[in-house]
């Protein structure tokens, strides 16, 4: 296979029994292979100037055309003044071409597969240069799937390690709210600029509003007023951050045409439905709706998906975020509250209360909410409240197990069809935290069961592993430890937001290309920029070098009034009071 490079005139050894010249009625040859014409037989020249209006090109920037056929549309670019490669597929079409119409001129050009071309660091180069995509129409008809294998290259390559801007939909309340959170932070870690659009600010209106009017039909409708202005604020937010990418949590106050309003500017939208499908059916209106769709639940699942037309789907589990859920110690006024030898945090559904309730002659503590049953509401922790994060961390620290069982409203224990893994696994895992757990389905392709998970499949299992790990505790912390490891190396959510983007890449990256990316470059990449030596370099190399260059990231970093600050921090304090003053005055004006 051939490597893009250039070429001039011809193209030795190649050839095509199918291919067939053919002397069009204006005096312009044409080529055929089998059955198909890739120029006009009349007037090829007229049909390429139509082809490059259409296309509607940036003149400032290249573009690399898929599909030489004998050259007339790239010879059309050329004249334009638009910088041209061309990939081709057939290396006996790419030779005609250059024997033909572009035997005057010199290419870029490459033959042949995707991937191989792909690997050459003259591909990656002008790919980085963020070219603009021209396919030609009868080498699409000939090679289904060529261009948009070579899309998918180019689209790869040119946006690897691009700081692309993503927005976060964040929803009101619910067990989604966190999730949203760890999902900015994580694209954050892998150096995106990234918005959190946090509707809880919105929650306790929400409560207030629904809850003051005693009228069930007024109240709900109140209610649904109030989420159609939610959607219309974070339309606003979403559409001035412009982003290249949105991606919405499960339960996020928007409306199933929230996609289809991003998409008229050019925004991607993924949504990420971390629900039990079998429990909220709202995602038949929704999923065929975004550009991906994200899910926590493979199988059965997938296959209703795309019965409903929803082409790009994928199994994304949820994970840990090494930066909230990690060891913390307890301070001595905590030892009394959260010591214990058994523990469990979360919902009382209805298989937790007939599973634990075989549980009450051990040291065991409850924290959560719904915990009904007489016997059990007595070992709930500070009485019924939910409990936030470093709550969570404590519960995990000072208990020498920590129980997960995952929810059901049918089976009194186990629920054997469980395929919707929850947050809890990596959550007790990454705080270095030991845990019994039932086998939800799939959760053996994380975890290994013997060495870093045990689990139970009844009461009877449950209660020997209790005590057999309560009277081992040198094996609770060794099994903890391979846990703790496995999940900050395979399940944290900075694991999980490159695979989303990974995938979005793969099938939109064309789309993102298109449109463009605001270019967003770290405190390094400007310090290598500017200079080392420069008065600029020196105080940015004072700054965390990761940090994206942004206004927002610099203004908390930026002291006024410091009467030792170097030029620099003073020209970026001084931009900093322009805009806070440029703001306000827009804001009077409003």
């Amino acid at each position: 296979m051939k490597t893009l490079q250039k070429w001039r005139g011809e193209l030795a050894g190649a050839s095509n029994s199918t291919l067939e010249r053919v002397e069009g009625r204006g005096g312009h040859s044409t080529l055929k292979v089998g059955a198909i014409f890739l120029h006009s037989r009349y007037n090829p020249e007229q049909e390429a100037q139509r082809l490059i209006d259409s296309a509607e090109l940036d003149a400032s920037r290249p573009v690399l055309v898929i599909g030489s056929g004998l050259g007339y549309h790239v010879v059309e670019l050329q004249k334009r003044g638009i910088e041209t490669a061309v990939i081709e597929p057939d290396p006996a079409v790419l030779r005609a071409a250059l024997e033909g119409p572009l035997s005057e001129t010199e290419i870029l050009a490459g033959i042949g597969d995707p991937k191989a071309l792909a690997a050459s660091d003259t591909f990656k180069n002008f790919a980085l240069r963020m070219p603009q995509i021209m396919v030609h129409p009868p080498t699409a008809r000939l090679h289904p799937g060529y261009a948009e294998a070579v899309q998918a290259e180019v689209s790869k390559a040119a946006l690897h390690g691009q700081h692309l801007n993503i927005a976060i939909v964040g929803p009101l309340y619910g067990g989604s709210l966190p999730i949203a959170g760890y999902l900015a932070n994580a694209f954050r870690e892998l150096r995106h600029n990234t918005v959190l659009l946090d509707n809880s600010v919105a929650w306790d209106l929400y409560q207030t509003v629904t809850r003051s009017i005693e009228h069930k039909n007024a109240s709900n409708q109140l209610g649904q007023m109030l989420a159609q202005f939610l959607c219309e604020w974070t339309y606003a937010r979403v559409a001035e951050f412009n982003p290249e990418i949105c991606i919405v949590i499960a339960q996020a106050p928007v409306t199933p045409d929230f996609p289809a309003r991003l998409a008229k500017h050019g925004i991607l939208t993924a949504f990420w439905y971390v629900e039990n499908w079998r429990h909220l059916p709202y995602w038949q209106e929704i999923a065929p709706r975004y550009d991906y769709f994200f899910h926590i639940q493979p199988g059965e699942f997938e296959d209703k998906l795309r019965a409903i037309g929803c082409a790009n789907h994928a199994f994304v589990q949820t994970g840990c975020d090494p930066t909230e859920h990690r060891p913390i110690p307890l301070a001595p006024e905590d030892h009394a509250e959260f010591d214990c030898d058994l523990s469990f945090a979360g919902a009382g559904y209805y298989n937790r209360l007939q599973l634990f309730k075989g549980l009450t002659d051990y040291g065991f503590k409850i924290w959560g909410v719904d915990w009904n049953d007489r016997e059990l509401a007595k070992r709930v922790v500070g009485g019924e409240r939910r409990f936030d994060a470093e709550t969570f961390m404590k519960i995990v620290a000072g208990s020498k197990i920590n129980l997960n069982l995952h929810s059901s409203t049918s089976f009194d224990g186990v629920d054997p069809k469980c395929d919707a893994i929850n947050p809890r696994v990596f959550e007790i895992a990454a705080a270095g935290g030991f845990q019994l757990c039932d086998p939800c389905i799939g959760l053996e392709h994380l975890f290994d069961f013997e060495t870093e998970l045990p689990v139970y499949r009844n009461l009877k299992e449950l209660r020997g592993l209790i005590d057999h790990y309560l009277a081992h505790p040198e094996e609770r912390q060794a099994v903890a430890a391979h846990a703790q490891e496995r999940a900050l190396k395979d399940h944290t959510y900075a694991r999980r937001a490159q695979q989303m983007l990974d995938l979005i890449l793969e099938r939109h990256g064309a789309r993102i290309m298109r449109r463009g990316v605001r270019a967003q470059r770290t405190i390094r990449e400007i310090i290598d920029e500017a200079g080392q030596d420069t008065e600029l370099g020196r105080w940015l190399a004072t700054l965390p070098p990761e940090l994206l260059f942004t206004q927002e990231t610099l203004r908390p970093l930026v002291h006024p009034g410091n009467s030792n600050a170097t030029y620099p921090e003073k020209l970026f304090a001084y931009m900093a009071e322009v805009r806070e003053l440029a703001e306000s005055l827009l804001k009077d004006k409003r």
